[in-house]
């Protein structure tokens, strides 16, 4: 019975990357690469793949992560001060001492929210299925 070694299993032949492309860069091209190595976090090899072979045009970069990372803090942000807000509009509401006009004002600031908040959703189910490929 031959001892079992784990670990990843073997690819199939046709699945190995046996085949090298060489490439000249100019002094210029190589800096720009390597930055882009560093801005994505991705290796050469992967770079290639994803622009050349899979046709991908957007790739992620650790800047880009960050902005979401942002956002995501922001829209959070934004929905508890949209709760709180309806909290005091109930409170206010009970007494009758709410003026139409900021409801008025209220729903047209949530219709615009809820807008934006469609196109960046949208914006991420692209970038999710540009990222998959």
């Amino acid at each position: 019975m031959g001892r079992n070694k784990g670990g990843r299993p073997e690819k199939k032949p046709e699945d190995k990357a046996t085949q090298q492309v060489h490439l000249r860069l100019t002094p210029k091209e190589y800096t720009a690469l390597g930055q882009l190595e560093n801005d994505t976090g991705l290796n050469r090899t992967t770079l290639f793949r994803k622009r050349v072979l899979e046709n991908q045009s957007f790739i992620v970069t650790k800047d880009v992560i960050n902005q979401l990372s942002i956002i995501g803090a922001d829209i959070g942000k934004v929905g508890n001060n949209i709760n709180q807000l309806a909290k005091h509009a109930n409170t206010i509401t009970k007494t009758h001492d709410l003026p139409p006009n900021i409801v008025a004002d209220f729903n047209n600031q949530m219709k615009i929210f809820l807008e934006q908040e469609s196109e960046l959703n949208k914006l991420f189910r692209l970038m999710y299925r540009t990222m998959k490929g």
